[in-house]
């Protein structure tokens, strides 16, 4: 069940079955020993030829294509990029999807949503044709407009055709088969305005990441710490975030490349994921890097696991990124809600010593002068180790475009007592006005 639908799967076994005293001749007549297998049997089935041509009738037909690709697409890398390319299309990319195609492609425009960029918003907005693939991105205010774009779905599970955006043709199989399908059918688009549009808005894009990544102001801002992390991973490497504030820093700041898996809790948005993830990830993958980028906030929640790692010498490493606040929920707050902040203010843990005092490797970094180095120190240590590096806590995580309406939220957040008003008030102009500089 687990590996078929890629799902949590539970076995429960009363109490009173385990209570229970069992000899051998008790046993079911159909109790038969190895009359099962454990086989991974992947779904690989293939759309009606009928829907194929149907679809390549809509994409070669449109003169704006966007790709959104999904968790469904990771293994289709090499095809979502043959498919952009005869149809001059950027690809846009859902959470679960940030591996499905690299970021330094020239086909991608990063992610999309609150944590995404604007060049893959603006895809969205500007498109004329959408093609999803192995995506069931929910939140659809980042979607077209129903009758903006024509659409086309990939999708293993049919039930999910249609739900997100109102598509014209389901193509139900698997989506990297299902493209090797269709690209003999799609013609190669002279037209590459659109996607040459993209192109150049992430050339500004990723200036303007590093342009924050690379600050040596204090504090120290979180964008430092996922921009000296990601330069200094595996090409193989296995990356899991957290749900927070940290999955934005995540999203942007470290470049997933060919080769690497990234894993976050996408569909639950659960917070405590990302330790877990890398003990299941260092288990399954002993000769991978393995890394969790977590807050820590999330990493309080299920600290004593890391206990799990010392005890069967996993050599995971875990970064902490330490604001002592639970910072997606004061963001919210104040940016959706218009109140300020409340209950939200975390206890300080010295991190560094609880992983020593697990019999781990504990580090800390407060100065981004020092970061690169303690980061080099810390990932070459063997064993399970911990880096906790003290970052602003005021550091706004704002989505590419901000709304009228949430400025309006983040000003009534201000003016109802918001605690600590001065100070994200001058992080907030701080930033702009370095950005503009």
């Amino acid at each position: 069940m687990a590996l078929a639908y890629h799902t949590v799967s539970h076995i429960a076994f009363p109490v009173d079955l385990q209570e229970k005293e069992v000899k051998e001749r008790q046993r079911s007549t159909r109790n038969v020993p190895h009359h099962t297998s454990d086989v991974y049997a992947r779904s690989a089935r293939l759309p009606d030829q009928s829907d194929l041509e149907k679809a390549a009738e809509i994409l070669n037909l449109g003169k704006k294509v966007a790709i959104l690709a999904g968790r469904g697409a990771l293994n289709g890398t090499d095809e979502l990029e043959q498919t952009a390319e005869l149809l001059g299309a950027p690809i846009v990319k859902a959470l679960l999807g940030k591996a499905a195609v690299p970021d330094d492609s020239p086909y991608t425009t990063g992610g999309i949503g609150l944590l995404g960029t604007r060049p893959s918003q603006e895809a969205m907005e500007d498109c004329d044709t959408l093609l999803m693939v192995g995506s069931s991105f929910p939140y659809i205010e980042f979607m077209p407009k129903p009758g903006q774009a024509r659409g086309v779905q990939i999708e293993l599970d049919p039930k999910r055709v249609g739900l997100r955006y109102p598509v014209e043709v389901g193509l139900v199989g698997d989506s990297r088969n299902t493209l090797r399908e269709l690209i003999p059918l799609l013609r190669h688009k002279a037209d590459r305005s659109f996607l040459e549009a993209a192109q150049a808005g992430m050339k500004d894009w990723w200036e303007l990441m590093e342009k924050r990544a690379t600050r040596s102001d204090l504090p120290m801002k979180p964008q430092v710490v996922a921009w000296e992390l990601g330069k200094r991973l595996h090409d193989d490497a296995i990356v899991s975030c957290d749900s927070g504030t940290i999955t934005t820093w995540w999203a942007r700041q470290i470049l997933a490349r060919r080769g690497q898996m990234h894993s976050v809790s996408g569909n639950l948005a659960t917070m405590a994921c990302g330790l877990p993830y890398t003990i299941a990830a260092q288990i399954a993958f002993p000769q991978r890097q393995c890394v969790a980028f977590v807050g820590d906030g999330g990493f309080s929640m299920l600290m004593a696991d890391f206990v799990t790692a010392v005890k069967y010498k996993l050599p995971i490493k875990v970064v902490i990124i330490k604001n002592n606040t639970l910072g997606q929920i004061k963001w919210e707050q104040m940016v959706f809600l218009g109140n300020p902040e409340y209950g939200v203010d975390l206890h300080p843990i010295d991190f560094a010593g609880f992983a020593h005092a697990c019999g781990g490797v504990g580090f800390t970094v407060e100065d981004p002068g020092e970061c690169g180095h303690t980061l080099d120190a810390f990932l070459s240590a063997p064993g399970p180790a911990v880096m906790q590096a003290v970052v602003d806590p005021f550091e706004p995580p704002f989505p590419a475009k901000v709304k009228a309406q949430q400025a309006l939220h983040f000003a009534e957040s201000l003016a109802r007592g918001e605690p600590n008003r001065k100070k994200i008030t001058l992080t907030t102009i701080s930033d702009k006005v370095r950005e503009v500089i």
